[in-house]
């Protein structure tokens, strides 16, 4: 008969066993009672005595009862119950509505003290940081696009501000549209990451005359204007220009179609250019500013423009709707608009990799303040949601912008900025 060095629990319970019973259901019912696993014992029992013990499994013989056990002591007692946890944050019904707990969702609002935001409109990343114009104040913030902090304002001086409202980022440097305040005005400011001053375009060839958007596509800056000079004087043009500075040409025939244009996109190839006052969209070459084709957006008054790496997508602020062109030859997809995407005044627009954004301004009226953001797919224009609980304080959302895993928002009403995830 082979033995086995037993646990002195085990050797109480076998003691147990010839004083009481033999029997193989109460032996197992006793091994099953163990609360964690352990080696496992098998053997033979007959007039109390064990034979055969092994951590293999095997059959006994004729008159032997077979018993199974695990070698693991009875549970201890329940120790002292700790001491209490510190308190936790009071309640914020607001944050409750959007699971934004203390911030985890990364909803924040950013306002007054140093920002001096002042009739804030355009926005753009430039890879590291946020630069918001401010219209009113004739000067650009910068935010730390990691936390929000205000990083510093840039006004006065060389940086010749004047009514600055779109922005853009050429992979280098920040280039700001000064829209001016009448007729035959208007400049762009160019300056580096850190703030400092580079140059201020205007006048001459330029061309500029109250400035509305800017894109860098092809190597070169384009600036729409809202009107041209000379003959196409009421339709507008656009002018395109280094890097450097250098002008390169102004386009203003009315071959371009064009009419008080107002945003410009790139598509990786060909510029594309929206036409609030025919209701088109104009799409050039980059490579030397000819002209493409004038196509319809299918809405009257087609303002902001955006491009998603296959499609475009033109906002159209009096339709409260959005369509979608095929980039390969401007033909019209579908028109969004009405339903639960919910677009009041859609301004701004936004594509975040995956889906679309675009901002709900509302009418413009102080009793139809904007407050939501729209999102839908890119793929097929299908709504996905509109933002609007009041811990986002959307007022008036007029620009957009994405950092790679955040959307940062202007509201002109407010004059703030909400930031908030995109997933």
């Amino acid at each position: 008969m082979s033995r086995l060095s037993l646990p002195r629990w085990t050797t109480t319970v076998l003691l147990c066993l010839t004083c009481t019973l033999g029997t193989y259901g109460a032996f197992t019912a006793l091994a099953s009672g163990a609360t964690t696993t352990s080696t496992t014992y098998y053997a033979c029992l007959k007039s109390g005595t064990l034979s055969d013990v092994s951590t293999t499994s095997h059959s006994c013989s004729t008159g032997y009862t077979p018993a199974i056990w695990n070698a693991t002591g009875p549970k201890g007692a329940t120790g002292p119950t700790g001491p209490p946890g510190p308190s936790g944050s009071p309640l914020d019904l607001a944050n409750v509505a959007t699971l934004n707990w203390s911030g985890w969702l990364g909803v924040n609002n950013f306002s007054g003290g140093s920002y001096r935001f002042d009739g804030v409109g355009g926005i753009a990343f430039d890879g590291r940081d946020l630069w918001v114009t401010n219209a009113a104040g004739n000067s650009v913030s910068e935010l730390n696009a990691s936390n929000g902090s205000w990083m510093r304002t840039l006004s006065g001086g060389s940086y010749g501000f004047n009514d600055p409202e779109a922005i853009a980022f050429d992979g280098k440097a920040l280039w700001v549209v000064n829209h001016g305040i009448a007729y035959g005005t208007g400049s762009v400011t160019e300056f580096n990451t850190n703030g400092s001053w580079i140059r201020t375009l205007s006048g001459g060839s330029y061309g500029f005359n109250l400035p509305d958007s800017i894109a860098f596509g092809g190597g070169d800056m384009w600036v729409t204007n809202q009107f041209g000079f000379g003959a196409a004087s009421s339709t507008g043009s656009v002018t395109e220009f280094t890097t450097t500075g250098r002008w390169v040409r102004t386009l203003s025939s009315s071959s371009y179609g064009f009419n008080g244009p107002d945003d410009i996109a790139f598509d990786g190839t060909h510029l594309w250019v929206t036409n609030p006052g025919s209701g088109y969209v104009t799409e050039l070459r980059a490579s030397n500013g000819s002209w493409v084709r004038t196509v319809s957006s299918h809405e009257s008054a087609p303002t902001a423009i955006a491009f998603d790496g296959t499609h475009l997508w033109a906002v159209d602020n009096a339709d409260d709707s959005v369509s979608e062109l095929n980039v390969s030859d401007g033909g019209w997809v579908q028109t969004l608009s009405g339903g639960s995407y919910g677009f009041n005044g859609p301004t701004g627009i936004a594509f975040d990799g995956t889906n679309m954004w675009v901002t709900n301004y509302g009418s413009g009226s102080v009793l139809d303040i904007g407050n939501s953001v729209t999102e839908f797919n890119a793929s097929n224009g299908s709504w996905v949601q509109t933002v609007s609980a009041n811990s986002y304080k959307f007022s008036d959302p007029e620009g957009i912008a994405f950092d790679g895993t955040h959307l940062w928002v202007t509201n002109d009403h407010t004059n703030s900025v909400t930031d908030f995830p995109a997933a």
